[in-house]
């Protein structure tokens, strides 16, 4: 959308947490023909580090058109959107994932006052001054200073918030595809031995920890359904590790542990069977693949009541067994 440099001057903000388990791959940022800055934190530290605030600093020392971000909870981006808002920018709020479709039951008041708390112990050790109280919520776009919102299935958007939707597409060409698989490094041929006619499973975290035992069994079953294919399992990074160990038992089962985003695997896939629970990464579509979200499984095992969420795609087949998941 943006990558026209004849037209646009992008400055490419990269936030990396330390000690967090996320690009831990070589990246040749040189691909994107932008200014690319990488912000690394630790929001847990209690030291003053003088890096945080003068990278910050360098970024708002510039005039923008519009100010496109992921995660409206973090402590950073926050406090962008509080700076930059009371300039001409444009506020926008790049896809959630799945984020926009989901519906939470819960108030889940703990952990929001918990996420909130420590977002601003952060701007007090990091000496960030910032003047207004943003607590953080479930909702997709809800910041008073977000414009718009990016949503890449507007048709099945609520749109809550009432902000104005900027349709979205992603890897829907093969340039794009091409400059993802650059920027990451990326061959298929080095993470996985095959791409035609695999089984690609996405696994998640999961708050509730019955819904791994669930996961075993429904991978036990689909490999006696497919008894000459193997599982290829991109991991979730932030996967326990109780339940690699238990994976990585099962035979015909094959861990990827790259932090790869996943979309860049799908769409180098041929002729292939895509499931999981409800991974955001199956929102992109490869035409020549057969996608499965395995959501409505959890619901007739009774787990994540609390939770719901819908299907905003043509391709996605919500499933309720192992019987409907095939080529």
């Amino acid at each position: 959308m943006y990558w026209d440099t004849s037209k646009y001057n992008v400055t490419i903000v990269i936030q990396t947490n330390k000690g967090v388990n996320q690009f831990k791959n070589t990246h040749s940022f040189e691909h994107l023909k932008s200014n690319v800055i990488i912000l690394e934190i630790d929001l847990n530290s209690k030291k003053f580090d003088p890096v945080v605030s003068e990278t910050l600093e360098r970024i708002l020392s510039k005039d923008y058109e519009r100010f496109i971000f992921f995660l409206e909870q973090t402590a950073i981006n926050q406090y962008l959107v509080n700076k930059l808002s009371v300039t001409d920018t444009i506020i926008t709020l790049a896809p959630e994932g799945t984020k926009p479709y989901i519906t939470i039951a819960k108030a889940a008041l703990p952990s929001r006052i918990k996420a909130t708390l420590k977002n601003y112990r952060f701007y007090r050790t990091q000496k960030l001054k910032i003047n207004k109280f943003y607590f953080v919520t479930n909702k997709n776009g809800y910041l008073k200073e977000t414009e718009e919102v990016m949503i890449n299935h507007p048709e099945k958007y609520p749109n809550l918030t009432r902000k104005k939707v900027v349709p979205v597409e992603f890897f829907t060409t093969p340039e794009e595809i091409e400059l993802a698989s650059k920027v990451f490094d990326f061959d298929i041929q080095k993470e996985i031995p095959e791409r035609d006619g695999i089984l690609f499973y996405l696994n998640q975290w999961y708050v509730e920890f019955k819904v791994y035992d669930f996961e075993i069994e429904i991978l036990k079953a689909l490999l006696e359904r497919y008894p000459d294919k193997k599982i290829y399992i991109k991991l979730h990074p932030n996967t326990h590790k109780f339940q690699v160990e238990r994976l990585e038992k099962i035979d015909r089962v094959i861990l990827n542990k790259s932090t790869i985003p996943a979309e860049i695997f799908i769409a180098n896939l041929t002729n292939s069977i895509i499931f999981s629970f409800w991974s955001a990464s199956l929102l992109i579509n490869n035409p020549t693949c057969k996608f499965y979200w395995l959501q409505k499984m959890l619901e007739k095992q009774k787990l994540m009541k609390w939770w719901s969420i819908i299907n905003p795609t043509k391709h996605i087949k919500d499933v309720y067994n192992v019987d409907e998941i095939i080529y």
